[in-house]
């Protein structure tokens, strides 16, 4: 038949032209150098039925049909081996290989030399047809032993591999779908059961190797493969339309029923290719997604571990930077208690702005520590309770009072009423009303501060009023949100400022579950911060 003679250079053509491109992309790889022998094996079967069938001598045909059956146990001795090292070698079983090599090469010098497997042929109209001798079952029993460990190798191996190379594995099983089932119907059954009038179609039973063949080299070769479910898409709307179009020209004779079938088969073409479109840009959108949540993870695990090596350069500096100022407090509190004698009245003054600016120092030490705490989410405020803001804002203010003094401005305190005591961290509460007294001493050229603390509903308020520079009434409500962040103004009065003290105060001022804000009329019209703190 001619669709046979076709089928046979095509299949031949094919077989040449995979072995060729898989062999040159690495010529050194043992993979690629099994999957030329394995073609070359297919190609020694695969075609034959067309040869033999042309053969009118029963004696040649006979020879070939035995040749044939040979090729199909090196074949799959071949396979067994492209599974082993596909897509790597992780496991070798050398019982097993030496097991596959007697039974592969045994089988095919069997079938080629005697008559135990193919007795004779008969000559029928559709072809040659093998009459098996006693080695049938036997024969075929081996060929699905080498098939099945083979196969069993793929699948064993397929759950140890990469996503990549398991794609690969998904490409030869395809390949395998394809093949086995028609080899199978075809070459097995048919034959088995003893179907001599289905002779004319076992040829196809061969000729379906080529998926096999095809799907494999393809994820040899190629690097970035198709998604595997844009590949099976492809194929089941391949396959209806090779189904739609032999219905028209095979089983189909009136005209108008082949114009509408047509009409209905370039629908489905196009339909088909719209699904096949839309899969690709779904597993498309996927993978943008998993890629950027796998960035997203990256850049999380990357900024997790810069944090805390923030954290650790943070903590060090603290602990070098505490240490020295420590003992620099203690001497300058020995000196002061008389330790080393009287101490002249010049160096005391000299010796009380140096445990200023110590002191200072010290405070900035513990306020970069406590934003890195904070900016982590970490514990730093520990409330007790019986805490007294009077004794708090005292000592506040008598420590600043040199400063006030310095500048030739007023520091006022006024307690208005009875207060109660408060549930708080009194270290860290003073840290915060100090940063605020001190922001209003630096930023008020003249005039002073005055501070007031009394008792308003459920809450305790402090109000710290300067005369000062003012505020911009924009610019209040995001004054505790960021750090080192300072305006023009307040930098042309206190250009050595920090920004970081009323951004922590905010900070410590929340973790006391209360409130601060900050008013003000304008530029050059003084400012009013607000502070309330739950009673209780």
């Amino acid at each position: 038949m001619f669709i046979y003679q076709v089928l046979a250079f095509l299949i031949i053509i094919l077989g040449l032209l995979l072995a060729i491109w898989v062999f040159s992309a690495d010529r050194k790889s043992k993979i690629n150098r099994i999957f030329s022998l394995f073609t070359l094996s297919f190609l020694l079967w695969a075609p034959l039925p067309y040869f033999f069938n042309l053969s009118s001598l029963s004696s040649v045909a006979l020879y070939l049909v035995r040749f044939g059956y040979g090729t199909v146990s090196i074949f799959l001795v071949a396979f067994y081996f492209l599974a082993t090292y596909f897509p790597r070698i992780e496991k070798r079983y050398p019982i097993l290989e030496k097991t596959a090599l007697i039974i592969g090469i045994g089988f095919a010098f069997i079938s080629i030399f005697t008559n135990i497997i193919v007795e004779n042929v008969e000559i029928t109209k559709w072809g040659v047809n093998p009459l098996f001798g006693i080695g049938k079952i036997p024969y075929f029993g081996s060929v699905f032993f080498l098939a099945l460990i083979s196969m069993g190798l793929l699948f064993k191996k397929y759950f140890s591999l990469s996503k990549e190379e398991k794609l690969k594995i998904q490409y030869v099983f395809i390949g395998l779908i394809l093949f086995v089932i028609p080899n199978i119907i075809f070459n097995v059954i048919f034959p088995f059961i003893g179907r001599t009038s289905q002779v004319q179609y076992y040829p196809f039973g061969n000729y379906s190797a080529i998926f096999l063949l095809g799907f494999t080299a393809y994820a040899i070769v190629k690097r970035e493969l198709f998604n595997i479910r844009v590949v099976l898409t492809a194929l089941l709307v391949s396959s209806i339309a090779i189904l739609l179009g032999l219905d028209i020209f095979v089983f189909t004779t009136e005209l108008m029923f082949q114009l509408y079938k047509g009409l209905v088969l370039v629908a489905f073409i196009y339909f088909g290719y719209l699904l096949i479109r839309s899969v690709l840009k779904e597993i498309e959108m996927r993978e943008r997604i998993k890629k950027a949540y796998d960035i997203e993870k990256k850049a999380r695990k990357q900024i997790e571990e810069l944090t805390e090596a923030k954290t650790q350069f943070i903590m060090a500096t603290q602990h070098h930077l505490r240490t020295p100022l420590t003992s620099m407090i203690g001497f300058l509190d020995l000196l002061f208690g008389g330790t080393y004698g009287k101490i002249p009245a010049k160096i005391k003054q000299s010796l009380l702005k140096f445990e200023s600016s110590t002191k200072r120092l010290m405070r900035v030490v513990n306020e970069l520590l406590d934003i890195s705490q904070f900016q982590l989410g970490k514990e730093v405020v520990s409330l007790n309770p019986g805490t007294d803001l009077s004794l708090i804002l005292k000592e506040v203010i008598e420590e600043l009072q040199f400063e006030v003094e310095y500048r030739d401005l007023y520091l006022k305190f006024q307690k208005i009423g009875k207060i109660p005591k408060i549930k708080a961290d009194s270290e860290k509460l003073k840290v915060g009303l100090f940063n605020i007294v001190d922001n209003a001493i630096k930023y008020t050229r003249k005039g002073g501060v005055t501070v007031v603390l009394q008792k308003v509903g459920a809450n305790v308020r402090i109000s710290i009023k300067d005369t000062g520079i003012g505020l911009d009434p924009e610019k209040a409500k995001t004054l505790f949100k960021s750090a080192f962040v300072r305006g023009k103004e307040a930098k042309k009065v206190h250009g050595f400022g920090r920004g970081i003290g009323v951004y922590i105060t905010g900070h410590i001022i929340k973790a006391h579950h209360g409130k601060i804000w900050a008013e003000s009329e304008g530029e050059n019209k003084g400012s009013t911060f607000f502070i309330d703190l739950p009673v209780g």
